[in-house]
Formats: structure tokens, sequence, C-alpha cells
């Protein structure tokens, strides 16, 4: 008769808390001992125990998150095991989710799953029926058992009860109330009235950071210090706005008198309330311009750190706009990309480009271009375009640019680029220091010289001035500012043409042409000065 195949059965067992683990005998050990005697009695059937431990003492069946059922996973993919014994299927897990997943792999390699108090497994189509509705009365279990605890906190919120959380600033939690911390309290009492006099969060933000106010610093239960760091816009907001200064307990939006003191008066935690409700109207109702910020939410730096739009004025009173890092922004340098900062046109123009290879339609839409985006990374080297599922991106590695590269799995390009300045700007330049987006950008400044320039000679070849100095007198120029401008007129034709569609060389400014020897070859004048120069 021949002999049945061997069967390597492994032994898994679970304990949620670490009580009683310190027994000689404990829980784990009789779960052992019951799937131990149950493979002894299919010996006949080729079962035979590995000899790995496979024990989680102190771990919930609803996280996955658990060192022995890791390694029991791992040696099942490695084809180290065939049947995985339990004593009950909760305690593989009490999830239903997460034991579709695992009787998945289990599936997948092979393997099958045996409850020794339970009569079932998962090699039959009943057992695994019995299994999800065991799994289903088990999960349902835990859901009441959330819903018990749930209404045990709403009961005690309701009597003003304080039933945990990270401490407030002003508080000291003790028991199931907090205690006023006077010097905190001071603290917090002046952050809600230098709101109402600077009248933003943003510029609070800067005051209090410079005034060294830091947000309340505690021990965790692990013995490990816990905030004191600067304190953050969305911090302040939630400060703010919260009822707890009052002497209330909220759940569920609904305020309750609290077993605590108030730290401010009604008035003014209203009076604030009413400056942040009409800040709120204000930037709801404001006019968007055009121009405004197309790719806000939508940008990030490498390390992950979402880049908001912002703007500075330089000396002229021009708003510049950017995309800075929010580790920037609120002061965390450190933790920043390579590059935290962004000129905001010159990457919507990138963008922009990018997509207009999508859109079939001739003119481009930013209504339509956010609506294909996922998100844009944003590093010193190279940006990242990744697009939602709606994008169609089937044909999009035959439109890029070569030096773009496109990624099938992840939906994305990624373009290289370095950074530059260009005419005092920051601009984004392709590798080899060249636009990187082939776009008009005429130089009004530029135009205007040159048009001055051809009209200045015009008059001097047709006799309307006499000489240069007759003319430079009329312009009210000196001679050496006369001819400084007036070899503009001189320009290659080529080179002409350029700066009058907008496509020279970026970075070519007014004072690089008039201050340098301008050579009398045209082609010398276009190696000099040309987009299209090598």
């Amino acid at each position: 008769m021949k002999p049945e195949p061997r069967r390597r059965c492994a032994i898994y067992t679970r304990k949620s808390t670490e009580e009683g683990l310190d027994q000689a005998f404990n829980s784990l050990d009789a779960q052992r001992q019951a799937c131990e005697a149950y493979i002894l009695s299919q010996a006949g059937e080729g079962w035979q125990l590995v000899k790995t431990h496979y024990d989680d003492g102190g771990f919930s069946g609803g996280s996955m998150e658990r060192p022995a059922l890791k390694a029991l996973l791992d040696d099942i993919d490695r084809g180290r095991i065939d049947i995985v014994v339990v004593y009950k299927v909760d305690r593989l897990t009490r999830s239903l989710a997460d034991f579709a997943r695992i009787v998945e792999r289990f599936e997948g390699q092979g393997a099958s799953f045996v409850s020794v108090t339970q009569a079932f497994n998962t090699t039959t189509s009943m057992g695994r029926l019995t299994l999800n509705v065991l799994l289903s009365f088990a999960q349902f279990e835990r859901e009441v058992t959330g819903e018990r605890i749930r209404d045990k906190i709403a009961a005690s919120k309701a009597k003003g009860m304080w039933m945990g959380g990270n401490p407030l600033l002003g508080y000291d939690p003790v028991g199931r109330t907090l205690e006023v911390n006077p010097e905190e309290a001071e603290t917090v009492r002046l952050i809600f009235r230098r709101y109402l006099e600077l009248g933003s969060v943003h510029e609070l933000r800067k005051d209090l950071a410079d005034t060294g106010v830091r947000a309340k610093a505690w021990t965790t239960r692990k013995n490990t210090r816990a905030g004191g760091g600067v304190l953050a816009r969305g911090a302040l907001y939630h400060l703010l706005r919260n009822r707890h200064y009052l002497g209330e307990i909220v759940h569920k939006g609904v305020a309750h008198p609290g077993q605590h003191d108030a730290i401010v008066d009604a008035e003014l935690f209203d009076a604030v309330q009413a400056r942040l409700a009409a800040n709120i109207h204000q930037r709801r109702t404001r006019v968007i311009r055009p121009g405004g910020s197309h790719l806000a939410g939508l940008v990030f730096d490498e390390a992950a750190n979402p880049m908001s739009p912002t703007h500075a004025r330089g000396q002229s009173g021009k708003a510049h706009r950017y995309y800075v890092s929010k580790a920037i922004l609120t002061g965390k340098q450190a933790a920043a990309g390579s590059l935290g900062r962004v000129p905001a046109k010159a990457l919507e123009d990138l963008v922009s480009d990018r997509l207009s290879l999508l859109i079939k339609s001739s003119a481009f839409s930013w209504e339509i271009g956010r609506g294909l985006i996922q998100r844009v990374v944003v590093g010193s080297e190279c940006i990242i375009i990744e697009f939602r599922d709606e994008a169609d991106v089937s044909n999009l590695s035959e439109l890029i640019p070569a030096s773009d590269q496109f990624d099938a799995t992840s939906r994305s390009i990624n373009v290289a680029i370095r950074m530059g300045r260009r005419g005092g700007a920051v601009r984004i330049l392709d590798p080899t220091g060249r636009r990187i987006v082939d776009r008009a950008e005429p130089n009004a400044t530029l135009i205007n010289a040159i048009g001055k320039a051809w009209r200045w000679r015009m008059q001097l070849l047709n006799g309307e001035y006499p000489t240069s100095t007759a003319l430079a007198q009329a312009e009210r120029l000196t001679q050496t500012g006369l001819h400084r401008y007036l070899r503009l007129a001189y320009l290659a034709p080529d080179l002409l043409r350029e700066i009058l569609d907008g496509r020279q060389r970026p970075g070519l400014a007014l004072d690089q042409l008039c201050d340098a020897e301008l050579p009398l070859s045209w082609d010398a004048q276009k190696r000099l000065f040309s987009a299209r120069a090598n």
C-alpha cells in the first residue's frame, strides 16, 4: 500500500493580552498542546509537525501587525508549510476582511487551514462557508463591544467628564476631569487676544513662534516626552475653536457643561469665532483672478510634504507666485525635499505643456487638465507628473519629448530639470540649461527698446536729425546712452525674429545686448545671443 504523502503542519497560537504569559503553563501552551494532539491523530494521513513555533502573545486578532503571523505567512509563501493548525478560528483573526486575505494567500500556495475545536478546514466548500459564518459572528461580537464602549463614552461626556486624548494647553488631566494650569491658561488667553489683534492665523503663528510660545508638552504612558513644538496653523485653528476653554465637553457636535473650569470668557470666545467665520467667508467669496494657482493641492516635494501656493512682492511691488513646501512654511527646513520652493508659473507652464499632449482639443483648459492629474512631485533634478486612472496615457510615451521618461506602472512621466537664474528670475530649465517648455515669452522691455532703436536709426537716415548729438538732445539722453541703445537696430534678422516672437534665449536681458561688444557679423551675434546657438 502506497504511504500517504507528507503534509507539513504549522501550529499558530495567539493571546490578546500579556496577562498570565509568565506562567509555566499558559494559554499559548494549552492551545499548542491541543493542536499537537490533533496533528498526531492525523499521522496516518501523513501529517507532520514542523519545529518552528508561531506564537503571538499580547497581540489583538483585529490587526495583521503580528510578528509570528507575518513569519507564518512568509514561510507559506516560501512553500515550507502545507497545513496551518489553530485551536479556534478567531486565534488566526477576528476580522472577516483579514481572514479573506489570509485564506487567499493560503490557497495561492496550496496550503490548507484547520481548526481543531471546530472540526472543519478550508479544503472543502462547506468548510469555507462555515468559517465565514463563524467569523461573521466573531466580527459581530467585536462591533457590539465597540458600540457598548461608544455608548459609555457618550454617557460620560454628557456628564461633563474628560474621556482622554492628548492633553490640552491650559489644563492638566487628573482622572476624569481637567485642572487649570495657571501659567498655561494665561498663554491660552494671550493666544485668543493676539488673534483678535492680528486678525490672521498665519500672522498669529509667526508672532507666537517669534515670542517663544510653544504647544503643551507632556509625558506619555511609555514615559517619553511629547509635544512642546511650535504651534502650527492647524493646531491654532483647533485651539481657537475648542469649547473646552469655555468649561464645556463636546461630543459629536453637542456641547455639555464640563466638570472643569473655563479659561476663556464667553465674550472673548464669541469674538474670536466671529472673526474666524468672517475670514472664511472672505476667502470663499474672493474673486479668483486669472493666473491663479492652478495646481493648488496637487504639488508635493520629494519628502511628500504638500507645497502650498504663496507669493512674494519684489521692489517694484509686482507679486511673484511660488509653491512652497509645508515643511518650510512651518519652520522645519530640514524636513523639506531637495527643492522646497518653485516658481508657480514656470511649474504650471511645464505641467500644462505635458497635459496638452493628452487633451485632444486644440485649446488647453485647466478645468479639464486638473481632472487628469493625480499629483505633481517636485525635486531639484526632476519633476514627476502622475496621472489619474481616467487619463488616457496609452500613447503618451510616443508624444512626450525624448528627454522625458514614461512609467506605465505608476502612470507618470519623469521630466529631467535643473533650476537656473535667468534675468534675475528663477526658472525651470532642461539639464542643458535651455528653456524646458517651447512657449513664447515676449519681453516687453527688449521689444520696446528695439522699437526705439529702429525709430532713431530711421530719423538719422532720413535727415530728421542731422547728427546723433541733436537726436540725443531731443531724447534727453547722453551721447553714450543713445549709442548704447542704437546698436539694437543692427541685430541679426534671425535674432530679432526670436525676440519679437518671444522665443529668445531664456534670461536674455536688455543690459546683455546693450553692454556687450556687438559683433558686426550676424552669425557671430547668433552664436552669442541666439536661443538656437550650440
